[in-house]
């Protein structure tokens, strides 16, 4: 007969109920998933740029600089000195540029969250419960109370054998990179955008002045021709036209007042203040070069930082195309768990009490309603999205490059000419004076002598700020040379 039970083991069991065994099994477990996790290091898609389809010319067709470009800061070049404090002031302010690192971080987050399959999941749980049962025995109730409690810990970790894991990572933080770049194109858009404001708001108070000189002017002359009304020497005509002028005059300064507070709470608006136009208001334009650098067109690729954002999204995006394949490879997981179970809370860390185990699944996609093939087909759509979207924005930025600098030589000609015009209707309204004093010519060239100088003087204040307008989007378009790209709280760790 056979003894079942014997007080020797059972050999198949003694590996389980070795200690020595179970130390190498406790080791074999913690340094696997080290050796695995060396190779995950998330780390930046390689660039995208050899894929785009558009070529850079070896230079730019319109007229320019051909000097190498220059990256010392377009706030310094305007030469502007209250410039640089109105844009650190929107740039600490502006709730727009608020909102963008609000995305920012939002991006950061989702790029830990996407990397975070490359390491294990630990779980720690504790539970417990009381219960009563009651047994009726004849005429007896017996009443039974247990205890249970329980402590356990829990991980759970993918084998990254085909680097599936490690793509999506990737991918992630690829997309935060694009996030980075969206936020300093952000801080570029809301520096250009003060400095335009600024500017307008300078224009409009210039005109202003003109409407307010134009108008004192006018009075002024009201005054003589009504004298010489008086005294039999003007025309009747002569006085209704310079009362018509006043009027007009005084709805001309009405409607640039307008305008001057317009300009005045917008620009209050970019800085994060309360639009209550009363900010001050420099009296006239900066001295701006008549030329910048520009560099080589391929270098355009590298600085702006809208580019080097649609790049590092079609980086992520090929990326996810990898990850989407390997999707369809065997997933090999491993588990364990560890904890006490016992009666008692005091026993929680008893080793009697002590439960474990481990284990692996090893699991290979079969049939899921095409649905791995529809996430390929995705990606690769997403990824064709991505490469026309880069070539659209690289396009677009050379445009605005050549428009700007074909612009450049343009307006700067045209406010020379207009400068020139002021000049020369200057002369003429104080020869038409003159002339009308001694009745050579009637009110009327007078009158239309000044209304010229005044237009004059209005077009050369809209050419002028047209043209430090045309400048600001010239360092939009070559983006470089405003903040340090360099910028260490914009890495993710």
């Amino acid at each position: 007969m056979t003894n079942h039970f014997t007080s020797e083991p059972d050999p198949n069991l003694v590996p389980f109920n070795c200690s020595r065994t179970r130390i190498k099994l406790i080791s074999a477990i913690t340094l696997c998933p080290l050796i695995f996790l060396s190779g995950c290091v998330t780390q930046a898609p390689p660039s995208e740029a050899g894929n785009l389809p558009v070529k850079a010319p070896a230079t730019f067709l319109s007229d320019h600089d051909k000097a190498p470009f220059w990256n010392e800061g377009w706030v310094r070049d305007i030469q502007d000195p209250q410039l640089p404090g109105i844009i650190a002031e929107a740039l600490e302010h502006n709730y727009n540029l608020i909102l963008a690192e609000g995305r920012l971080d939002a991006a950061r987050a989702t790029a830990v969250v996407q990397g975070s399959g490359k390491y294990p999941s630990l779980n720690l749980s504790t539970t417990g419960s009381r219960s009563q049962r009651n047994n009726a025995g004849g005429l007896v109730v017996t009443s039974r109370q247990s205890n249970s409690f329980a402590l356990t810990g829990r991980t759970n970790w993918e084998l990254d054998i085909w680097g599936r894991v490690r793509d999506q990572a990737n991918a992630g933080y690829a997309n935060y990179q694009a996030s980075v770049e969206d936020f300093r194109a952000a801080r570029f858009s809301i520096a250009a955008q003060t400095a335009r404001a600024w500017y307008r708001a300078i224009s409009s108070e210039m005109q202003l002045d003109v409407a307010l000189d134009s108008l004192e002017t006018f009075e002024s002359n009201l005054e003589i021709v009504s004298e010489s009304f008086k005294r039999g020497i003007a025309r009747a005509l002569d006085l209704h036209l310079m009362r018509a002028n006043v009027a007009n005059s005084k709805s001309g300064y009405e409607q640039r007042l307008r305008a001057r507070d317009a300009d005045r709470r917008v620009l209050e608006i970019i800085l994060g203040r309360y639009p209550a136009r009363e900010i001050e208001i420099a009296k006239e334009f900066p001295n701006i070069k008549n030329s910048i650098p520009v560099g080589l067109p391929d270098e355009l690729l590298n600085r702006r930082p809208d580019i080097r954002a649609a790049e590092r999204r079609l980086a992520a995006d090929s990326t996810t195309i990898k990850a989407a394949k390997k999707a369809m490879l065997p997933g090999i997981n491993l588990n364990g768990s560890l904890g006490t179970s016992t009666p008692e809370i005091g026993s929680l860390t008893d080793e009697q009490f002590k439960v474990w185990s481990y284990g692996y699944n090893i699991s290979l996609p079969i049939f899921s309603g095409g649905r791995l093939n529809a996430l390929k087909d995705r990606a690769y759509a997403i990824y064709k999205q991505s490469l026309a979207n880069y070539a659209q924005t690289v396009l677009d930025a050379f445009e605005e490059v050549e428009t700007a600098l074909a612009n450049e030589g343009s307006l700067r000609r045209d406010e020379e000419a207009l400068r020139e015009t002021v000049v020369e209707y200057e002369a003429a309204v104080d020869l038409a004076w003159e002339q009308y004093v001694r009745g050579l010519v009637d009110i009327i060239t007078v009158l239309d002598s000044q209304r010229r100088l005044y237009n004059a003087i209005r077009s050369l204040i809209i050419i002028s700020n047209q043209r430090i307008q045309s400048r600001i989007g010239l360092y939009q378009a070559l983006g470089g040379g405003f903040v340090d790209d360099d910028d260490e709280s914009l890495t993710i760790r």
